[in-house]
C-alpha cells in the first residue's frame, strides 16, 4: 500500500499594496520577516493601507520591499525587521532587563486588585528613544 503526501503549493509573493483599493503609495510598513535561509530572497512583509486601514501581511521578494521602503510616505515609529526593532534606521540595542508589574482590578471577585509580573527587555535607539518589549 503506498501512501502519498500530496504537496502544498507555496503562497506566491507579491508587491506590496493594498488589495482593497488598489494603491501601492499609500502603504505604512510594520514588520519585515525573513523566512529561514533556505527561502531565498523571500520575506513576510505586514503593512496597513493608510487609505482604507485595511491591514495585510504576505510572502514578498526582499528586493521589492527595500525598493517600497524608499517610496512609502509614512513608516511607524518603530519597525521590526526580523528579530531587530529599527528606529532611526538603526537597530535598537538592548539596555537591559526588567520586571514589569502590571495591576488591574478583577470586578468578578469582589474587586480586588491583582498584579501580573512580565519580564521586558528595554531596548534603545541612538537617539535616546526607549521602548519596552516582553521577554
Amino acid at each position: 500500500m503506498s501512501t502519498s503526501n500530496p504537496r502544498r503549493p507555496l503562497p506566491q509573493p507579491r508587491q506590496l499594496g493594498c488589495a482593497t483599493c488598489g494603491t501601492e503609495n499609500h502603504v505604512t510598513i510594520h514588520a519585515i520577516t525573513a523566512l529561514d535561509p533556505g527561502g531565498g530572497d523571500l520575506v513576510t512583509v505586514s503593512y496597513t493601507c493608510d487609505d482604507c486601514r485595511q491591514f495585510q501581511e504576505h510572502l514578498a521578494y526582499a528586493t521589492d520591499v527595500a525598493a517600497a521602503l524608499h517610496q512609502v510616505r509614512s513608516m511607524t515609529q518603530v519597525i521590526m525587521f526580523g528579530d531587530d526593532y529599527v528606529h532611526c534606521g538603526y537597530p535598537m540595542e538592548e539596555a537591559g532587563f526588567e520586571i514589569e508589574r502590571l495591576g488591574y482590578r478583577n470586578r468578578s471577585a469582589g474587586g480586588g486588585h491583582n498584579a501580573v509580573c512580565l519580564p521586558t527587555r528595554v531596548l534603545r535607539c541612538r537617539c535616546g528613544f526607549q521602548l519596552e518589549v516582553p521577554e
